[in-house]
This record gives C-alpha cells, sequence and structure tokens, in this order.
C-alpha cells in the first residue's frame, strides 16, 4: 500500500517553466517527513502514466487518504538520499564512532500551489520508524559490519541512549539530496532542432531560417501563416544536469520508407503522426500524434547523447497543425496550458499578446489530432514493434 507524506517546501521552486524540483540539499534528519498518511493504489490523473510514473509531468494528481483527497500537480519521480552523518561519543557514554547513512527512498512528488504543501508518494512507509539507516563503525571498540536499523532506533538500539540527545543533534545536520528519478522532471515541449528543414511555400527552409509571416505547408489546411516562432539553447551543463532534455534522433526510414527523409532531432515531447492500422484498431482512427519519446521502443529512434548542446526552435499558428520536417508529418507548438509554462515568461507573454484567448481558464486548444497520453503512446510503439510494422504506411 503506498504512503504520502509532507516534505519540506524548499524542495520546490517556481522556475520560469513553472513549479519543478530543487535538486539542491537542506538539513534535517529526523522528522523529515510529516502527516504520513497510508493511501491506496486508485491515485488518478488527468491522463494516466506508465511504467516508473503514475501520471504525466504538469498533470493534476488526486491521491486518496484516510482525511480526504489530496490533489496537486505531479512533479515527477525522485529518490531522495542522505549523506552519512560522523557521530563520536567519547568518555562518559559508550564510546562510539559511527556513521549513519538513511537509505535512499524512491518515490513522486506532487505539489499543491493553493496550500505552497509538497508531498512524496511512495511505496516504502515513511514514519521515522519505518525508514531505514544503515549504520557503520564501531561500539565500545567492536567494529560493526554494516548495521541496519529503523531511523528511530539508531540511538536506543546501539545503545546510545545517554548521549541521546546530543547524538540526535548531529543526525539533524545531515545533508539530504533529491535527485531526478527515471521520468522525467520537467514537462517538455514540441520543438525542432536547428537545421531541421520545415516544407514552405519556397521549398524546404531550415527552421532557424523562417520568420513570422512566412507561409508553410500544412497537411489539414494548406499554406499557413507563421505566428511566432522562438527558441532555446541549452548548453552541455544544463543537457548534462537534465537528460531528460536530451532530444530524440528520428533517423532517415525509421518511421516508414523513407520517413523521415533524413535524421530528424526533436525534443522528447515532439509529437509525429502515425498513421497505421495499428492505430486504427487501438484507438479508433489511423492517424495519431505520439510523442518521440514513447518511440524509443522501435529501431533507428534514440536519445541523441552524442549532442552536447542543442537549439529547440517552438513555431506557432492560428490552430494547431501538422507540418512537413524532414520528410515526416509532425506537430506545431500545441498551446494546451502545461506546454506554454514550458516556454518561459517572455514567450507566453508575446504568445497571450497574438491569442489573448489562450489566457481564459476554460479555454481548451483542439488537437490537429488524438493526443495520445504517454501510455498509449507506448502501447502503440510496442504494438508497430511487436508486428514489425511501420509507424506511418
Amino acid at each position: 500500500m503506498p504512503y504520502i507524506a509532507e516534505i519540506p517546501g524548499d524542495f520546490i521552486t517556481l522556475g520560469v517553466d513553472g513549479y519543478v524540483l530543487n535538486t539542491g540539499e537542506m538539513h534535517l534528519l529526523s522528522g523529515f517527513f510529516s502527516n504520513v498518511q497510508e493511501t491506496t493504489d486508485d491515485i488518478s490523473a488527468t491522463n494516466e502514466g506508465g511504467t516508473g510514473s503514475i501520471a504525466e509531468e504538469g498533470e493534476t494528481v488526486t491521491v486518496p487518504t484516510g482525511s480526504g483527497d489530496i490533489e496537486g500537480e505531479y512533479l515527477g519521480p525522485v529518490t531522495l538520499s542522505s549523506a552519512a552523518v560522523g557521530i563520536s561519543v567519547g568518555t562518559g557514554f559508550n564510546l562510539a564512532s559511527l556513521s549513519v547513512t538513511l537509505n535512499d527512498v524512491q518515490g513522486h512528488v506532487i505539489y499543491d500551489q493553493s496550500s505552497n504543501t509538497a508531498y512524496i508518494i511512495s511505496d516504502q512507509d515513511l514514519a521515522d520508524d519505518r525508514l531505514g539507516a544503515t549504520v557503520t563503525g564501531s561500539v565500545l571498540g567492536i567494529p560493526l559490519v554494516s548495521v541496519d536499523l529503523p531511523l528511530s532506533e539508531v540511538i536506543d538500539g546501539l545503545g546510545l541512549a545517554p548521549a541521546g540527545d546530543f547524538v540526535q543533534d548531529v543526525l539533524d545536520t545531515a545533508v539530504f539530496t533529491l535527485s531526478e528519478g527515471p521520468g522525467d522532471l520537467e514537462l517538455g515541449v514540441t520543438c525542432f532542432t536547428r537545421g531541421t528543414l520545415i516544407r514552405t511555400q519556397r521549398g524546404d527552409v531550415p527552421v532557424e531560417a523562417l520568420q513570422v509571416g512566412d507561409l508553410v505547408v500544412t497537411r489539414d489546411n494548406g499554406l499557413q501563416e507563421l505566428r511566432w516562432i522562438g527558441s532555446v539553447k541549452l548548453g552541455r551543463r544544463r543537457l548534462d544536469d537534465n537528460p531528460n532534455l536530451r532530444p530524440v534522433r528520428i533517423k532517415a526510414g525509421a518511421l516508414g520508407t523513407s520517413v523521415p527523409s533524413s535524421d530528424l532531432v526533436v525534443s522528447p515531447q515532439h509529437r509525429v503522426l502515425v498513421r497505421s492500422k495499428v492505430a486504427q484498431r487501438m484507438f479508433g482512427t489511423d492517424e495519431v500524434l505520439a510523442a518521440a519519446k514513447q518511440l524509443l521502443h522501435a529501431d533507428g529512434i534514440d536519445i541523441a547523447t552524442d549532442m552536447e548542446e542543442v537549439e529547440y526552435f517552438h513555431m506557432l499558428f492560428d490552430r494547431h497543425e501538422v507540418v512537413v520536417s524532414n520528410g515526416a508529418e509532425t506537430e506545431s507548438l500545441y498551446t494546451g496550458s502545461e506546454a506554454l509554462k514550458s516556454v518561459g515568461k517572455a514567450a507566453r507573454a508575446e504568445i497571450f499578446a497574438l491569442f489573448p484567448e489562450l489566457k481564459e481558464a476554460d479555454y481548451a486548444p483542439a488537437g490537429a489530432r488524438e493526443l495520445l497520453s504517454g501510455r498509449q503512446a507506448r502501447k502503440l510503439a510496442m504494438r508497430h514493434v511487436q508486428n514489425n510494422k511501420p509507424f506511418v504506411h
């Protein structure tokens, strides 16, 4: 049964892309988790997530507890670790020289903006008397061979009660680090990379050469005027610190015969058009849009780990469109609220000036095709791989 507990709000930062996890350090060992409650497996999200994730980042998650539902924005899977704390207790007490490390806690973080409260959801019991700690060192000169104890029993279990207050004070200097889990930390956005060829009225044009007012070929609405284009550069350090932001490379022909016509490199969340009988059987339509990162099981689609830096470009039209990029059909920027968080404050201001209706709370932009959730897209990809079928027929 999962557990949910409050965690110090210092781990949440309001950045240009919305609320994100702060992967810095902070102190306090005992009582780190407060208001620990049991929950159930009936955790729900606006779109159901998949392996390694209870939801897609940025979605609203509802967690049932005995005292009522807890609701918040899903920020991602995490691992909570602590640095080792050295404890030396000398004359007057049982002589001890110890190193105490809290065993890693893995879970998922949600954030309730209205109450400014952060929570961690974990399959591990988060109460102090259930959290494990690994202790090494010696007591009374006798070496310990890596003892595992509940955190609450470190003092009494090792005979350190006479120095309890001192030991607890030392334990409370533990340095905690919250690191990204195996899933995405930040919600991605629809981006092309520098050099991507976009089909326009005047032929294929590198995305970085496009300007507002250019007429771009779209699948559904012919030539459409480009209303806004923005870009962001990510250097080596940013990519090393946030590997989830690394682009996905779709090699020539990986989606179908000569699709794309040359290697296509896009952001992980950039959706590509899948047109197949498999999609028809699964979703009742033969054309759907799936995020590039969900197609990684297929041959020829991989994370571009060789790129030391990347420049992402966002293209916006009057509506969500399907455009041609390196010969493959992919989406333009989708103006959903979560996607807009990812373009930065200044870019949002420009977009809102062009499309003020986007600021309305009940505005729901229409997708050019059905937008698959992470789980749906992964299932679709696996079905294609298992049956050796192309994504585009």
